[in-house]
């Protein structure tokens, strides 16, 4: 058995996204569903396969952000797939850069085949050479589960610097594409694609040829804030079957953000990265001396975060770092960074006390997502008082399920800014 193709265990993930996305096809989510299921589905409104065109998404423009997405440590990106009972999310996050490439983790929650019981949290790391993210034309999208990978010559979670400025410049590029995951998309067509052997690996070959003349805005959450970011949309047809890619049009991190496959569709939600270090501010002169630290203001000064600014003005604050398991309350480890920077504002503080409120989607039930964001709200309090010191009575908490959407829940973007934390300074 190819070892480039399965697991140890003899399994395998697509990575839509090359890294973050299960492909959910038209006919798997009828299959998911219960006739329970359908007929709740048919009453909300949410009956039926997801559709498998992405939004009419506007040209660049004005509102689009002129900001970089860096490839940096840190660097993390959420994806949102429909499922039956509600979106699963999946998390990739950059775990080092350095001359000799990147190396990034992926994490996503495999549905437990027996009900009632959680999802098992699966992950995979990939390295990915610094040349091969300059100039390969290899894209391998599949990841293997609990596996370390490294697979000189390709990429791993979007095209080469080369592939993007060559679909800029020329508006066409030669892609390479792993092929044994998409198995069940050739099959849909008569025509089988042409295919190439590269290290006892089956790679179909396609030309990419760009779509729109100038980029177009996906909207994105990025650090929290919804902006719209600059997508190259490109296609390429694979035997009888067009395949659509959308790339954040950025040469040094040409991530893949959004596929249109013929029985499937993926994208990115969010995306959080770390500011670069800020400089150190001028020690000013006084009687205290060179060595003296200037004292924090009450979460207004210049050195306060956009959190504790907002809080200290009393505004209230949507939280989007904070990850929770599938239809869960339990917290994932990737959120510790957020939960920290809450107690750090907490901690200089001391005399703040703030409401933790949960938020839902419009998926499912009104009386579960009432219980969820409750819980959800409720374990945010207890990790910030039982693994950052906080004060029970410092935090109350509260749920509102999907009574108080920000955005439309009729977008798989629309309801991951509705799944949310809101902080409030009482």
């Amino acid at each position: 058995m190819n070892a480039n193709i399965c697991s140890a265990d003899g399994r395998r993930v697509w990575a839509g996204f090359a890294g973050a996305f299960l492909v959910l096809t038209a006919a798997s989510w009828v299959q998911a569903q219960s006739l329970a299921d359908r007929l709740k589905g048919i009453q909300s409104g949410h009956e039926g396969s997801p559709p498998l065109a992405l939004p009419a998404w506007k040209p660049v423009g004005a509102s689009t952000s002129k900001m970089t997405i860096p490839l940096v440590k840190g660097l993390t990106q959420t994806g949102a797939v429909p499922r039956p009972k509600g979106d699963e999310e999946q998390i990739r996050k950059i775990d080092s850069v350095g001359p000799e490439g990147a190396s990034m983790t992926v994490e996503w929650d495999t549905p437990s085949s027996t009900p009632g019981q959680p999802p098992k949290r699966e992950t995979s790391t990939r390295l990915v050479d610094k040349a091969d993210l300059e100039k390969s034309h290899r894209f391998l999208i599949y990841y293997h589960i609990n596996q370390k990978e490294h697979f000189p010559g390709s990429t791993g979670w979007g095209i080469s610097s080369e592939m993007l400025n060559q679909l800029r410049t020329s508006g066409s590029t030669e892609l390479l594409l792993s092929t044994n995951p998409l198995a069940g998309l050739f099959s849909l067509g008569q025509d089988k694609p042409e295919t190439v052997q590269w290290n006892g690996t089956t790679l179909a070959k396609c030309e990419l040829h760009r779509v729109e003349s100038t980029d177009l805005s996906m909207p994105m959450l990025v650090n929290g804030d919804r902006v719209e970011l600059p997508v190259l949309h490109a296609v390429c047809r694979m035997g009888d079957d067009d395949h659509h890619w959308y790339f954040l049009d950025e040469p040094g991190n040409p991530l893949l953000l959004a596929t249109v496959q013929p029985d499937g569709k993926s994208q990115m939600v969010q995306v959080d990265f770390p500011p670069p270090p800020a400089p150190a501010p001028p020690i000013p002169p006084g009687p205290a001396g060179p060595g003296a630290t200037p004292a924090m203001g009450k979460g207004s000064g210049a050195g306060a975060s956009k959190m504790e600014q907002a809080l200290a003005a009393k505004k209230p604050v949507e939280i989007y770092g904070i990850y929770f398991d599938f239809n869960s309350a339990t917290i994932k480890p990737d959120s510790e960074a957020v939960l920290k920077q809450i107690s750090d504002i907490m901690h200089r503080n001391p005399d703040w006390k703030l409401s933790v409120s949960g938020h839902t989607d419009n998926i499912g039930e009104a009386a579960f997502n009432q219980g969820l964001s409750e819980r959800r709200a409720a374990a945010v309090k207890e990790a910030l008082v039982s693994r950052y010191g906080i004060a029970a009575d410092r935090l109350t908490t509260s749920g509102h399920g999907a009574s108080q959407p920000i955005e439309t829940n009729s977008t798989v973007e629309g309801r991951a800014r509705n799944r949310r934390v809101e902080l409030e300074r009482q």
